[in-house]
């Protein structure tokens, strides 16, 4: 693994667009900043918004990609998980688009981490509002060791 700064990436997604993640009809994240502390291969965790509230797993960052809201969407639309009128929306007001590659999604096959305890396993946590970095000690956390088979 090779994450840069002994952290793992958190990344918020809303439930429609986290489903079709762990169904693998969604293998890019947009974002409209970069996340620059994570790395090629490095883990990302998946937390799914309101109103599920809930970490469904992980996954490790295939790519990130910085460029043109159109050239991302010729290159990439299909694999976004929305349709170009969302696309659009989501990027009117920037120059920049930036995407996340996501390659070998795993899920919490049923036993997903709901808000609450989240907070007790990340002391202070509160769900961010596109991601954020936790510690990377966490790997060996018993509730989350399955993820990083």
């Amino acid at each position: 693994m090779e994450n840069k700064n002994n952290s793992l990436l958190l990344i918020s997604i809303k439930p429609q667009y986290a489903k079709k993640i762990f169904k693998g009809k969604k293998t890019i994240e947009l974002r409209k900043s970069a996340p620059l502390r994570a790395g090629i291969d490095s883990y990302m965790l998946i937390y799914v918004t309101s109103p599920v509230k809930e970490l469904w797993g992980v996954c490790k960052i295939a790519g990130l990609i910085k460029d043109k809201p159109e050239i991302i969407w010729e290159k990439f639309g299909e694999k976004t998980g929305i349709s170009k009128g969302e696309f659009d929306n989501y990027y009117e007001e920037t120059n920049n688009a930036f995407c996340i590659e996501l390659k070998e999604v795993k899920s919490l096959l049923g036993h997903t981490i709901n808000l609450e305890k989240l907070k007790k396993i990340i002391p202070g946590f509160n769900p961010p509002q596109t991601y954020r970095y936790i510690d990377n000690a966490l790997i060996n956390h018993n509730d989350l060791k399955e993820l990083f088979v």
